[in-house]
């Protein structure tokens, strides 16, 4: 054995020093997320799904009734339950479709840099950045049927005959809470889309530009099926976001008219805070749960497959 050199068991040793050594300064670095997430996300989680199986009123700690599925029986008799939960499938759908759409087809516009073109991309997650409550505080000013801003641009324009009330008439109230959504959220899709596009392989064009490809082949046939984790990413987000829109909804229509663009959110606070029945609103939480879940659990196995 040479001078200086640890035998064998010494240096296992110290190698399994060095080990727990780094795990207690990762821990320490972890320890403080993991406060939160499990103080502010896992605990609620927990006590919303308990909640759901009693009758609780929301005044009292010392009197929590247990009802077993009683609430759950409750949903399936609840006729705006069953619209609350169209309306969420019509906005999850409709704005995943236009979120995603509109943001690869800006993207592929957009993707190669030219004078401004940050501030150009910045502008389209703007409104992402802004407060929900604000938005919708506007949205319902702009959409005034007496004192907004839309009605009169329409008939200046000779399109007078689309003015109406937009968020009292329930057949224009739930597709523009949707527009509105899409408008919203679609600049995190675009800026996914487009950090996706600057790490495509440059080799794969130029074989495909020598070999006589039309920039059409090349967005269709290259860049689009390259982009498949990124649109399966975008697909999920999107589709959790929609899943769980409350503030917009709540603050320009509340729901109305006469439920028109009731979600599973809004309905589950009105049941909370204005019907005291939080074992009954904790319910509707938990069925949105579980959609989330559901959702989360196919974007982790189409991913599963696609790294095959």
């Amino acid at each position: 054995m040479r001078a200086g050199t640890a035998p064998p068991r010494e240096r296992a040793r110290r190698r399994t020093a060095a080990i727990r050594r780094s795990r207690g300064r990762a821990a320490l670095f972890i320890l403080p997320g993991m406060f939160f997430y499990i103080g502010f996300l896992i605990i609620p989680l927990v006590g919303t799904v308990a909640l759901s199986f009693t009758s609780w009123d929301g005044f009292s700690y010392t009197d929590i009734p247990f009802n077993g599925v009683r609430n759950y029986a409750g949903l399936a008799q609840d006729p705006v339950f069953w619209q609350s939960l169209w309306h969420n499938a019509v906005f999850v759908v409709s704005s995943v479709v236009l979120k995603s759409v509109l943001a690869l087809m800006l993207a592929l516009a957009i993707r190669r840099a030219f004078p401004g073109s940050g501030a150009f991309r910045g502008i389209f997650v703007i409104p992402s950045t802004l407060s929900l409550v604000v938005l919708g505080i506007l949205v319902k000013f702009f959409l005034d049927p007496n004192n907004g801003l839309i009605n009169p641009l329409l008939r200046a324009v000779g399109l007078g005959h689309f003015a109406g009330a937009w968020l009292g008439d329930p057949h224009r109230a739930l597709p523009s809470m949707i527009l509105l959504d899409v408008w919203i959220g679609f600049g995190l899709p675009l800026f996914v889309f487009l950090s996706s596009m600057a790490s495509l392989p440059a080799d794969v064009y130029e074989a495909a530009r020598v070999d006589g490809a039309a920039p059409w082949q090349e967005t269709l046939f290259i860049t689009i099926p390259m982009l498949g984790p990124a649109i399966r990413l975008v697909l999920l987000l999107t589709a959790i976001d929609s899943l769980k829109v409350f503030a917009t909804v709540y603050v320009a229509t509340g729901g109305g008219p006469d439920h028109a663009t009731e979600v599973l959110s809004t309905w589950a606070y009105f049941q909370a805070f204005t019907a005291n029945k939080v074992g009954y609103s904790s319910a509707i939480l938990t069925v949105l749960l579980v959609l989330t879940l559901i959702l989360a659990i196919f974007y982790v196995r189409a991913n599963a497959k696609e790294q095959r």
